[in-house]
């Protein structure tokens, strides 16, 4: 299955054992200290193309970190646009604009993909030669160890796992959070399989924990644009000594 489709078939309804949570906000905390006591940093709201995500967590590979920061790489690469202009420049060779153009027909005039090309040849991404042809300078892609999203929801549970398997177009591991009580009945019952099937998780969130009922196996490689749109919203407020 691939992210962002989604089995239609109905999951019946579930309601839960018991109210641990007011409203679907007051997971949050419990649930970002869950994901940072994983070593990973953390955004709250985190917006997609499909919607908002409630928690996203990530991992920097360090040595990549400095890989990037020796090219002189200080800054994000920009929108999703720019990272996907990026990512198709080549590496071992040059590209001439108007064959940049071709990629981009009907979407961006040659002058506009310049525009962009200028932004990125700025922020070190990317050089040109003397016959005004273009290529990336990279060695540090992919820049992430790991990434996890999670869903928060108290009763929902058709609604987060229809948003859960769309993050996996950029998430190595989705999770759905729901209180204990339903968290439980969802796992040990028929709605489990829908989860296993599309590969994303089930996490219990208790007003001091979260336990992983269900693991998250994902069917599909995600969207490595996606990735790299998702790891250059997180570099511009990571820590200035790595």
């Amino acid at each position: 299955m691939r992210p962002g489709k989604y089995n239609k078939r109905k999951i019946h309804t579930v309601q839960p054992l018991q109210a641990n949570f007011r409203f679907e906000r007051d997971m949050t905390s419990v649930a970002r200290n869950w994901l940072a006591q994983q070593g990973l940093t953390t955004k709250a709201e985190f917006y997609t193309p499909w919607g908002v995500c409630d928690l996203v967590g990530i991992s920097l590979e360090q040595d990549r970190v400095r890989q990037r920061l020796n090219l002189g790489q200080s800054k994000a690469v920009g929108p999703l646009l720019r990272v996907e202009i990026l990512h198709r420049l080549p590496e071992d060779r040059f590209i001439t604009l108007t064959g940049l153009a071709r990629l981009y027909k009907n979407l961006l005039t040659p002058e506009e993909l310049r525009v962009q090309l200028d932004h990125l040849m700025a922020g070190k991404f990317a050089r040109v030669n003397e016959r005004g042809a273009f290529q990336k300078l990279n060695g540090w892609v992919p820049l992430h160890q790991r990434i996890v999203a999670l869903e928060l929801k108290l009763t929902r549970v058709q609604d987060a796992l229809r948003q859960a398997v769309s993050n996996l177009a950029f998430a190595e591991e989705s999770f759905v959070g729901l209180p204990s009580g339903l968290a439980e009945r969802v796992a040990n019952s028929d709605c489990a399989g829908e989860f296993r099937n599309s590969g994303v998780g089930i996490v219990s969130v208790s007003a001091d924990k979260c336990v992983v009922l269900l693991p998250s196996r994902p069917r599909t490689l995600a969207d490595p644009v996606m990735q790299m749109h998702c790891v250059e919203r997180f570099w511009r407020t990571r820590p200035k000594d790595n």
